[in-house]
């Protein structure tokens, strides 16, 4: 007959080896303990909200052109064009270092707008490109942004694509221990319509699988595609303008279906603020409340 007594100790959670003292579960309870996140989870998730908020989408506004294309109409003193725009209704600005940098009494105030770090710069000719970062996680972190965003070309020689790749790689392993969301904007440089769009979309799934926290991308000009890349990616996708010209109405109309189709928002730039500053304005308010709607 088997001997009585007292019943065995509840197993714990963690296994051998496990450094910090393993909580007592009973087995069958359904209850779940969650863990305490640690500092770089909670940090990242703090910068997640400042930059998608309450409903969990963002109207962002990039002026950091001028790091890859020199001196952009509309755009030649970026300061003064933030300055302008930094009452508008938006969540934030996607800004170069230099501008981050000499904006920082702008955004020191506790209802500031979320700042997005542009770390690289890329440029193409007959010859190759050249893929580099322009600044570094650390002076990310020291600058207090609320994430960082990094071009990705995939249209592109395999030589090129391996070493960004490699980069971005790099940069979401650098930014971890200090919580910071990385943006990733797969692009293609030459193709063009229905060849652009598979581009992007081998180029979201390497960035998923690299780590990147949120893609930015251009539309593949059928919601129902970008639909399936918003419901298969697992991160944020985000909607690019690009260059080239567009009225208020089919601007409009693209983000509604955008949004529509699952888009966590929008990063558009040259077809808001490429335009009179009072026209700008009020585009802006009119993409804001259709994205928030």
């Amino acid at each position: 007959m088997p001997a009585t007594g007292p019943a065995p100790p509840a197993p714990l959670v963690g296994g051998s080896g496990d450094e910090r003292p393993a909580r007592r579960v009973i087995i069958g309870d359904m209850r779940q303990i969650a863990p305490v996140p640690s500092a770089r989870q909670a940090g990242k998730a703090v910068r997640l909200r400042r930059i998608f908020g309450d409903d969990g989408r963002c109207v962002i506004v990039p002026l950091d052109h001028g790091t890859i294309l020199g001196r952009v109409p509309g755009l030649e003193d970026p300061m003064a064009v933030l300055q302008r725009l930094f009452a508008a209704p938006c969540d934030g600005f996607l800004l170069g270092p230099g501008v981050l940098r000499r904006a920082g009494e702008l955004f020191g105030r506790r209802s500031a707008p979320a700042r997005i770090l542009t770390m690289d710069v890329h440029w193409r000719d007959a010859g190759g490109g050249g893929h580099r970062l322009a600044t570094s996680v650390e002076t990310a972190a020291a600058l207090g942004v609320d994430g960082v965003k990094l071009l990705m070309p995939w249209d592109v020689p395999s030589s090129e694509r391996a070493k960004t790749a490699a980069l971005i790689a790099d940069v979401v392993e650098r930014a971890d221990p200090f919580g910071l969301p990385v943006m990733v904007e797969p692009v293609a440089l030459d193709a063009t319509g229905a060849m652009a769009a598979e581009v992007t979309a081998h180029g979201c799934r390497v960035a998923a699988e690299i780590g990147a926290d949120i893609l930015k991308v251009a539309h593949p000009g059928d919601d129902d595609v970008l639909r399936a890349w918003c419901e298969e990616l697992g991160v944020p996708v985000v909607l690019l303008g690009g260059g080239g010209t567009a009225s208020s109405a089919e601007l409009v109309s693209l983000v509604i279906g955008a949004v529509g189709a699952g888009a966590s928002g929008i990063v558009i730039g040259r077809k808001v603020w490429g335009r009179p500053m009072e026209d700008t304005v009020a585009l802006l308010t009119e993409l804001y409340s259709v994205v928030h709607a």
